[in-house]
């Protein structure tokens, strides 16, 4: 009875401590100094889609063992060397018979094991504690092999190893356990890795996002509020966080994470924008499937970000050098071009245009539903609506008919202004355009227009030669009947 103890004692492993990410287990194998027909089975994590990297699992052996099958002892592995203190410390010691034992030995007249030369008895531990595996980790030092892994592939099969005591670590930095020793080794990777982050947009100042938080419509010089989720799995450790902010985006410095007390420092590591790091023993603390949440804000500071929209890339750093995929969201803003013809569609310089748009008027005496318009101006890349046509931007044609573009544009329903008429030219009629929100295309978001100038007809004068004409034409008349009349009577 007492052997089946140590058996179970040696072969029962509930949870490790996460940093190391490994686990001691029992196997049966062939002739101790020679390779052996057992096998370690490894059940891979069922939750693979935050990577497709490989896992690396490394086998070390803690202990020899000699077996008939059923009963099971433990002797020093010479690679190892004796016990370390920190191992007699955890609770491991040698009886008399050079068998290894994890638990508490009391003297006692009627025991059945020497330990020192004393007799007692020997009471079990049936669980390995923080210290118990902190102290195999720094002991076993006989490395069996790495033996790797896909995520797609569901089982490892470990074999030729013989009869030990062993020790298994993972790059992924999961917990490891074990479910059997007898005849083989049967252990279950229950842990998910971490997918990557969820990252969201959450709401722009003046501007639009659609319904999956992927994709904004955001006003230059306006901000942009971000949301990043990570679940935290079973045997999370050595959780980074990492932000890239491409240009276009400027980051606020005003970083937040719920629960706060997970995070070790948020710095900005080489090429990153953003960066956490994580404790291991807080994120330990926390329960399985936990989402920890980041927030954070940036600026819009590009006015040509139509189709070359600003990225914002998320990714997560777990276990030992592995990263999940990546997440993007995507920050756009819209332009509109004017150009201008005269009535024979030929270039016409000298117009100057601006843009409106309509709102609330909020003065006092206004009425309830009373609007007014504002007025574009754009200064450093941010753009502001003003109260005045004359405060605004005015963009005027050049030889060539053409118009500088409205840029840094959220979505709305806009008012093309001709403000200044060009010499000899009537002015054009107001046209409106209007930008959609949550339609991300070239046709949306970059928009242009064509305005005709017709030149102005000669209007009915006064002040010419008026009757003057006239008289002349009389005059002629009668000096040319009087002519006649003595050419006529000359003749007679």
């Amino acid at each position: 009875m007492k052997t089946m103890k140590k058996i179970v004692a040696l072969a029962i492993v509930a949870m490790m401590v996460l940093a190391l990410g490994g686990v001691a287990f029992a196997a049966k194998t062939a002739d101790s100094g020679k390779s052996g027909e057992a096998t370690i089975t490894i059940t891979l994590p069922t939750d693979n889609a935050g990577t497709d990297e490989e896992i690396t699992y490394t086998v070390y052996k803690v202990f020899e063992a000699t077996t008939d099958g059923t009963a099971i002892s433990y002797k020093i592995d010479s690679a190892n060397g004796d016990l370390s203190a920190a191992m007699t410390a955890a609770g491991f010691f040698l009886d008399d018979g050079g068998n290894i034992h994890y638990g508490t030995f009391t003297e006692a007249e009627d025991g059945t094991y020497m330990v020192g030369g004393k007799k007692g008895t020997i009471t079990d531990k049936t669980e390995l504690d923080d210290a118990a595996l902190a102290a195999i980790a720094a002991y076993a030092t006989d490395k069996i092999g790495e033996f790797k892994a896909k995520p797609s592939d569901t089982t490892l099969a470990i074999t030729g190893l013989q009869y030990g005591y062993y020790y298994i670590t993972t790059t992924t930095g999961t917990v490891v356990t074990v479910d059997s020793t007898k005849p083989n080794a049967s252990v279950q990777d229950k842990n998910a890795i971490p997918g990557p982050p969820d990252k969201t947009i959450t709401g722009v100042g003046d501007g639009s996002l659609d319904e999956a938080g992927k994709n904004a419509l955001a006003q230059v010089g306006t901000t942009v509020n971000f949301k990043v989720e990570i679940t935290k799995v079973k045997g999370a450790t050595n959780y980074v966080f990492h932000d890239i902010m491409s240009a276009g985006l400027q980051y606020n410095n005003d970083v937040a994470v719920d629960p706060a007390a997970v995070v070790d420092n948020t710095t900005t590591a080489s090429g990153d924008t953003v960066t956490v790091t994580f404790k291991n023993d807080e994120l330990a603390k926390l329960a399985d499937n936990t989402t920890i949440t980041i927030t954070y804000s940036a600026t819009v500071t590009s006015d040509a970000l139509s189709t070359d929209f600003a990225h914002n890339t998320a990714t997560l750093d777990y276990g030992n050098g592995h990263t999940t995929e990546m997440d993007q969201v995507k920050v756009y803003n819209a332009k509109f071009t004017v150009t201008k013809q005269d009535g024979d569609k030929k270039p016409l310089a000298g117009a100057g245009f601006v843009i409106a748009k309509s709102v609330a008027d909020t003065s006092e005496g206004a009425a309830e539903d009373a609007t007014k318009l504002q007025y574009y101006k754009i200064a450093n890349n941010v753009v502001t609506w003003v109260d005045s046509i004359d405060d605004a931007t005015e963009y005027t044609s050049n030889a060539q008919g053409a118009v500088p573009a409205f840029t840094g544009l959220a979505n709305g329903t806009y008012t093309l202004i001709e403000k200044t008429v060009p010499d000899g030219y009537n002015k054009a009629a107001d046209s409106t355009f209007t930008v959609a929100e949550k339609n991300y295309t070239a046709a949306n978001l970059e928009q242009t227009a064509t305005v005709i100038n017709e030149s102005g007809a000669t209007l009915p004068s006064t002040g010419g030669m008026g009757t003057t004409i006239l008289y002349i034409a009389g005059a002629i008349l009668v000096l040319g009947a009087g002519i006649l009349l003595v050419t006529k009577r000359r003749m007679n």
